[in-house]
């Protein structure tokens, strides 16, 4: 069965299914959601396979655990490549004047997001297993957002959402820097300068500014003839996009804290 067809056949029986429970799109774009889920972790076990031949001597001493965050960043490092810059494209490219913000649908865009929903399920399923719960957190509510983009919901104005990845690759190759013997090096301060400059446009301002406009589009009063907001969906939406700009601004801290580590030598 080719990818056509699959995909056709997947549509045929998930269809009425997620047509019950809202996701009136999802079921197009099932099966890109599960070869991006498939595609992760297979990433991850290539990178298991190949980066200790890459880097025989740094990783031969590494424990199991820093040996499975080493994969984890390999594959968040190719996911905020991809992700980022397609949802920037899409963003930039979508007029407000011509396209429903808040109901509105477009194909490509709901591919877009059936790679990274592939991605997050991947991420919370390992953050659960390795990391804290801030990062479980993290990826659990992304996941379930990116979810309501398939009824669809808030499609348009979520990418904003996905182009907080793009400091992402700057802080996955911080982290490879450590473990490969730069620690403090100019290179990593160079990386470091990016990666601040990126998140802090990124996430603490272009990410505030889009969570404002969002949480403000949710609780406009409903015109005559237009479609509702569930409340329930107003203060999910309200309640996560706090928590992620709270999250964000918490590891912003914890990023200068390492940093400073690096680069600021303190007085004796």
């Amino acid at each position: 069965m080719d990818g056509t067809n699959l995909s056709v056949a997947a549509k045929h029986y998930t269809e009425p299914f997620f047509d019950a429970i809202g996701l009136h799109h999802l079921s197009v774009h099932i099966v890109t959601v599960l070869r991006s889920l498939l595609f992760w972790f297979s990433l991850q076990l290539l990178s298991a396979g190949i980066s200790p031949r890459l880097f025989p001597r740094q990783l031969s001493t590494m424990s199991a655990f820093k040996r499975v965050q080493w994969d984890m960043h390999v594959v968040a490092l190719v996911h905020s490549c991809i992700v980022a810059p397609t949802a920037l494209y899409f963003w930039m490219t979508t007029d407000p004047q011509k396209t429903d913000m808040v109901f509105g649908y477009d194909y490509y865009v709901g591919q877009l997001y059936a790679i990274s929903y592939g991605y997050f399920i991947w991420d919370s399923i390992q953050s659960l297993r390795y990391e804290g719960l801030q990062f479980f957190v993290h990826g659990f509510v992304a996941a379930i957002a990116n979810t309501f983009v398939w009824h669809p919901f808030l499609m348009f104005d979520g990418l904003g959402v996905l182009i907080w990845e793009a400091s992402t690759p700057f802080l996955n190759i911080h982290w490879f820097m450590d473990k490969l013997g730069m620690t403090g090096s100019k290179a990593q301060l160079i990386n470091a300068v990016f990666l601040l400059s990126s998140y802090v446009s990124m996430r603490l301002v272009l990410g505030v500014y889009i969570s404002y406009s969002m949480i403000h589009t949710l609780w406009q009063p409903s015109l005559a003839g237009e479609r509702a907001i569930p409340f329930l969906w107003k203060f999910f939406y309200t309640g996560g996009l706090i928590t992620l700009n709270a999250l964000n601004y918490f590891w912003f801290s914890k990023m200068i804290q390492a940093i400073r580590k690096r680069f600021v030598k303190e007085k004796v």
